[in-house]
């Protein structure tokens, strides 16, 4: 039996290989990095030109990963000791990022979502006896947190300095329909481009996106050594882009997208499960649909993972251990009830666009 799986590299390569080949060749020419001052390659131009057309958001570095994104954005925007809130449900890279960088991890509750609780927020903020310097909003698996609401919280408790940093690394924006539009709120938004991600690339990619002319430049100084373009080395910082190959395997990527329309077959697929499916998904605003989750009770969790598993589906549940409970990163020793209850009764169904019928009547077959 074939399995039904998550990450459809196989079915990938199958439809596109030829198209990656033919891109990463166009890009071997030209091996430079902006790091050493040059200006953008003509592959990474042509990619944050897209990236910037598509998002309504100006300005873009591309990292070697998300991770050094939000590391890199977490330097620029904030100084060690700083407070950062961040949610306590989600991959752990956010929340390693600010312990990493030696700022003060606070955490909050998320929501029936699985994002950021915008009460758990606002009551954080009212009992802070300092402002935070940040808070970390997470878009998980696709689902958009809505930030104007965190900025307004901010400005009604008079944080008019605390920045918000997206961690969107499930969901890049395409020109969806959303409320809300990632970036648009913030400082920084961070995205991966992981193969695992839609798009990607063929391994590892990220970026960060910003409005702000002077966020871009520190980022640039960060990234590059502490390296000015002007040749000038004049601060300390990493080495962190997107070689150019990788680049050219993400704009193809991109483009393939549009063409083929993956975005709206992904999301037919989501609106198959609503409708054939006795589990009810999880609210929230979500186009990408990097995973589907289902509300199962706590109790049904084992059996449900286990029809589909008989079946070939690699359903599973992720995250099964919320970041507050590990003590390493739990510094406000924050309880977070409802990131509990919600890592405890979900359940998470490929939805990637290569799914097909028979595969799709499969899994219904098995929880119906």
């Amino acid at each position: 039996m074939k399995k039904i799986a998550f990450i459809p590299h196989k079915q990938r390569l199958e439809k596109h290989k030829v198209d990656y080949l033919r891109a990463m060749s166009d890009a071997m020419d030209y091996p430079y990095q902006s790091e050493d001052g040059r200006d953008l390659s003509p592959i990474q131009q042509a990619l944050h030109d897209k990236c910037a057309e598509l998002s309504g958001i100006p300005y873009w570095t591309f990292t070697d990963c998300c991770t050094d994104a939000l590391q890199i954005s977490i330097h620029c925007l904030t100084e060690p000791g700083d407070i950062i809130v961040v949610p306590s449900y989600g991959w752990r890279a956010f929340a390693n990022a600010v312990k990493f960088m030696n700022r003060t991890l606070h955490f909050v509750d998320c929501d029936e979502t699985g994002n950021i609780s915008i009460d758990s927020l606002e009551e954080y903020c009212k009992e802070a006896i300092l402002a935070p310097a940040a808070v970390i909003a997470v878009h998980n698996f696709g689902t958009v947190v809505d930030c104007r609401n965190i900025r307004t919280i901010l400005d009604n408790e008079g944080f008019v300095h605390t920045c918000i940093i997206e961690d969107a690394a499930p969901a890049f924006y395409m020109g969806e329909p959303y409320a809300y539009t990632p970036g648009s709120s913030s400082e920084a938004v961070c995205y991966s481009f992981d193969f695992t991600k839609y798009p990607g690339t063929l391994g590892s990619g990220g970026a960060i996106a910003t409005r702000f002319e002077d966020v871009k430049e520190r980022v640039y100084l960060s990234s590059a050594h502490g390296r000015a373009k002007s040749g000038q080395i004049i601060t300390f910082g990493t080495k962190s882009y997107m070689d150019n190959t990788s680049c050219a395997v993400l704009l193809k990527e991109i483009q393939l997208f549009e063409q083929f329309e993956y975005r709206k077959r992904r999301d037919a697929i989501a609106t198959w499960y609503k409708n054939n499916l006795p589990y009810p998904n999880v609210p929230g605003d979500n186009y990408v649909w990097e995973r589907y989750t289902m509300a199962v009770f706590p109790d049904q969790v084992e059996s449900v993972i286990k029809s589909l598993n008989d079946v070939g589906c690699l359903a599973r549940t992720f995250f099964k251990e919320p970041l507050h409970q590990y003590d390493w990163l739990n510094d406000n020793k924050k309880w977070c009830p409802m990131t509990e209850q919600f890592t405890a009764s979900t359940v998470m169904l490929p939805s990637h666009h290569y799914l097909k019928d028979e595969e799709l009547e499969r899994i219904a077959e098995a929880l119906c």
